[in-house]
């Protein structure tokens, strides 16, 4: 691989990183929502929590997220 390959290479994945950067952010936001839905349909975050195979402290944590971000 010469230097232009690997220049190439670098530029190629900081591309992918900044896409999947983006694409985990709205990932993130959607699993925020439909968390946010189901407390308002009554589940408890310990049930979200097991549905999605994390703690609860984990739930509680992403459901906060926004909150957190305004202050």
């Amino acid at each position: 691989m010469d230097k232009q390959q690997a220049v190439d290479e670098l530029l190629a994945a900081h591309a992918d990183m900044e896409r999947l950067s983006e694409d985990l952010a709205e990932a993130r936001e959607r699993r925020r929502i439909a968390a946010q839905r189901l407390v308002e349909l009554g589940a408890r975050q310990t049930w979200i929590a097991a549905q999605l195979g994390v703690t609860p402290q984990a739930v509680d944590s992403f459901l906060k997220y926004r909150a957190r971000k305004s202050i």
